[in-house]
């Protein structure tokens, strides 16, 4: 990455460094920790500081869901999310019951006390050479609790009470630029398992070369790769054994293709084979509106049906005199959430090639891109999450699959607000959400 591209390195770096732990538990007192791998050709050096522990488990859907209503709140120019605890935790796999309100403030406090160094470089004649870089994610939190100790110990936030996260300055530019679009919202909504949701963002990030481009394998020394993804200090089999679990489920969301094991001990080589195609001229067509060239390509190779029709409908609105803060950003939700960009209907012109009288009738406007019936389903499970403020109960998910095509189509438009979603699968599946 270059010098100007400085606001999409903090995104990366986060990922890349090892800063998060894959793990689904709390690994101790690891307030502070430094490491060196090298994956490929880039050397890492890491220094970490964690105040209030390592990040681990839920924290990195934590710090999704607040990008993601940063970015729908239009990005503010004072880099602060404003929300309450309970619409956060609608955005995080952690529900809105039971103890979700003590874990998302642990998760907070967390992500707020994390700061870390970052050395990348190459060797280039005997020395080397790269860029060092200090990074931190949150400046400050403000958040109502109630707890039984004066310190707060154990506290939870309230659910209806207004929470404020301000993002540093780098970090919240890399939002507005839709970076951290780069992951699929979609795929991790599917990823059940904590620890696959993570190794998925530590592959993505490492995917990423030079010139933007995504790799299409990925190889990895084991050794390397445990202080890659924040398990250090586990032995070797305790790394494998954990990464072998995320990697079922990375293959069955057809994220990945393969993974192959080459030797034995600390020095074995793991060889990551990732699904899906990408389209050059797809890539093209986004990179051209300024799209950063990862994220184009991650696009593409999640969605490919979608990227003409969600070109079209963007270039519409800037036509009719539509000033996004970013084009780039409004670009990439078109493509993550079709749903909200229809085409524009043209309008009707008469033999003049002037525009018809009030009387003439208009096109009807059709949806940005029909979707699949998977791409359907996968709308309304998000969807139906959303509603109820927790999953939907898994016998319902499963009546789900067994609906006929003209049933899909009715819960996607009730999706789109045509009804009451919740209502409409109670009716078609005989089941309570």
């Amino acid at each position: 990455m270059t010098q100007g591209n400085e606001h999409l390195i903090n995104e990366l770096t986060l990922a890349r460094s090892g800063v998060f732990s894959i793990l689904n538990r709390d690994i101790g007192d690891d307030q502070s920790w430094e490491t060196t791998f090298n994956i490929g050709d880039r050397h890492f050096y890491v220094e970490g500081v964690a105040s209030r522990g390592r990040p681990h488990g839920v924290d990195p859907d934590v710090l999704l869901a607040l990008q993601t209503l940063f970015f729908e709140a239009g990005c503010p120019e004072d880099d602060t999310v404003v929300c309450t605890a309970y619409r956060l935790l609608q955005l995080t796999p952690l529900g809105t019951r039971g103890n979700a309100y003590v874990r998302l403030r642990e998760s907070l406090l967390r992500l707020e006390g994390v700061s870390w160094l970052t050395r990348v470089s190459r060797q280039q004649g005997g020395k080397f050479r790269g860029m060092t870089e200090t990074n931190r994610l949150i400046d400050r939190i403000s958040v109502h609790d109630v707890s039984l100790s004066a310190s707060g110990a154990g506290g939870a936030i309230v659910g209806s009470a207004p929470l404020r996260v301000t993002f540093s300055r780098h970090f919240a530019q890399s939002i507005r630029e839709g970076f951290y679009q780069i992951l699929d919202a979609e795929l991790l909504s599917d990823l059940k398992q904590p620890t696959a949701r993570s190794l998925y963002r530590v592959l993505q990030a490492h995917r990423v070369g030079d010139d933007g481009s995504l790799a299409r394998e990925l190889p990895v020394i084991i050794a390397a790769w445990r202080e890659a993804t924040g398990l250090s200090g586990q032995r070797t089999n305790n790394v494998r054994r954990t990464l072998d679990g995320a990697h079922a489920h990375l293959i069955a969301a057809k994220y990945l293709r393969n993974v192959s094991y080459d030797g034995s001990g600390d020095s074995q080589r793991i060889t990551y084979a990732f699904e899906g195609e990408v389209d050059p001229e797809l890539v093209e067509l986004l990179t051209a509106l300024k799209v950063s060239r990862p994220v184009a390509e991650a696009l593409v190779a999640d969605h490919p049906e979608r990227i003409r029709t969600a070109v079209l409908a963007v270039k519409q609105r800037l036509e009719t005199g539509y000033k996004p803060r970013s084009v780039a950003a409004t670009l990439v939700d078109a493509v993550r959430h079709p749903e909200k960009y229809d085409v524009l209907p043209k309008q009707a012109q008469g033999p003049s090639g002037k525009a018809g009288t009030a009387q003439t009738k208009r096109e009807e406007q059709p949806v940005l891109l029909p979707l699949s019936r998977e791409e359907s389903l996968g709308m309304v499970r998000s969807m139906l999450r959303v509603k109820l403020g927790r999953p939907p109960h898994a016998e319902t998910l499963t009546a789900l699959e067994t609906l006929d095509a003209t049933a899909v189509e009715r819960l996607a438009a009730a999706v789109r607000g045509k009804g009451d979603l919740v209502d409409l699968v109670q009716a078609l599946t005989g089941l309570s959400a």
